[in-house]
């Protein structure tokens, strides 16, 4: 995932059952659908799209989308995720994903075409606006070569280019944004008429516009855009990201969602990060069950980057996933018990680092990770992976004396006491 200023994400759900519904009638605000990236499934087999999708389902997910179907990297070279005249050579991992997609019952939304020069935000009107006409194209290689076979699954489509509360703060920066925009709509309109289209911007509350500010923008831009009764305009809450807090969460949402009304039929929902970006690691569900809770008064659906990512058992320790079933179906928290603490706690400076080690506790049933802390704040997060192996040592790349401690955490977010570490 790019990672910036911009603090980027994306993923998915929908809680009306055809394009166009109204969305007064969507009463199912859950999280219904994640977002998986082309790197981590590239090479998965049979058995494991059958694992994912499982998993998926178990969740109650109903909807993935994989994103982007087209990729130019910094250095010009483009890959894609099926055979593409624009791609030579590129593997048909597409067809494997709509497959089990298909048999497991799930739709797709397919992202579009994505350049990571748009994050250098350099670029002209027009090289942006040709950038939309190669997704179109994209587009329209999707739709003849899948559609026609899995008519109900290839179900919608994502714009990729993730838009915040920064560069676009000019009229004429958001004039373009609109233009761009509506060459993919008109277009998808005219070819795709029955598959809606999801964006999901972010925000830094740190910088550019700020609630009501955002809200203005994207008013301006939804009254020169040409959406469609059913696309859906799913903001990323910025949790993980670190672009807001909890606290601020609420307003931002209330004032998105009030620039949505803007537009009528215009569908809000909310992408519910699930991860830390501090250490990149999965969120305890004690804060990421926060954040539903948050989101649920302002929107008609949820999004979640990403369950395959950072809660999946195929990809993460169990443990995510099993709390999250628990909440999901019990609309509580589980109650686990506090993992012992390690012991043995020591570091050692050795040249330009510091190399910290220690014990783990003899019972790890409960234990989901390690906390690392210098001077009294938090410098690392590490955790248990798929097959339960735990980290025993961590190099701070800066040499010190610290002072350093360490604690374990478990799912939920309890934490044991803080160990010294004392020198070899």
């Amino acid at each position: 995932m790019k990672k910036s200023l911009l603090f980027p994400l994306i993923c998915l759900f929908s809680c009306v059952s055809n394009h166009g519904e109204d969305d007064s009638k969507a009463t199912d605000v859950s999280i219904k659908g994640t977002f998986v990236q082309p790197w981590l499934c590239s090479s998965w087999n049979d058995a494991q799209w059958e694992a994912e999708f499982a998993s998926l389902k178990e969740a109650g997910m109903e909807y993935l989308i994989i994103a982007p179907a087209l990729h130019n990297d910094e250095y010009g070279k483009k890959t894609a995720v099926y055979p593409s005249s624009l791609a030579p050579d590129s593997p048909d991992m597409l067809e494997k994903c709509l497959q089990h997609a298909q048999k497991n019952g799930f739709k797709i939304f397919i992202g579009l075409n994505m350049d990571e020069r748009w994050w250098k935000v350099d670029y002209t009107d027009y090289w942006l606006y040709e950038q939309m006409e190669i997704g179109n194209l994209v587009a329209d290689e999707i739709l003849r070569r899948y559609k026609s076979r899995y008519a109900e699954t290839l179900y919608g489509w994502y714009w990729v280019w993730e838009v915040d509360n920064l560069n676009c703060n000019t009229e004429e920066r958001r004039n373009i944004l609109s233009n761009a925009l509506n060459i993919n709509l008109d277009h998808l309109e005219e070819v795709s008429p029955d598959m809606p289209l999801m964006l999901s911007p972010f925000v830094n509350y740190r910088v550019g516009d700020d609630a009501d500010g955002c809200r203005r923008m994207w008013e301006g831009i939804f009254a020169k855009t040409h959406f469609r009764a059913g696309d859906i305009f799913a903001p990323q809450d910025c949790i993980g990201a670190g672009g807001l807090t909890l606290d601020r969460l609420p307003v931002w949402l209330d004032r998105l969602n009030e620039a949505v009304k803007s537009k009528p039929g215009l569908l809000c929902w909310s992408n519910v990060e699930n991860f830390d970006s501090q250490s990149w690691t999965s969120a305890t569900i004690d804060r990421y069950a926060k954040q539903i809770e948050l989101a649920k008064p302002f929107v008609s659906g949820m999004i979640t980057f990403s369950y395959c990512h950072y809660y999946s058992p195929s990809n993460c320790n169990g443990k995510l996933h099993n709390a999250y079933l628990y909440y999901r179906n019990k609309g509580e928290l589980p109650v686990i018990p506090v993992p012992a603490a390690v012991s043995e706690v020591t570091y050692e400076k050795k040249g330009q680092e510091t190399c910290l080690t220690w014990k783990l506790p003899t019972d790890q049933s409960e234990l989901l990770g390690i906390r690392i802390y210098k001077s009294s704040s938090l410098l690392k997060t590490l955790q248990m992976d798929k097959n339960a192996v735990c980290a025993v040592d961590f190099t701070d790349p800066n040499p010190s004396d610290g002072p350093y401690e360490v604690s374990t955490y478990n799912v939920v977010g309890g934490e044991s006491s803080k160990i010294k570490a004392i020198s070899k």
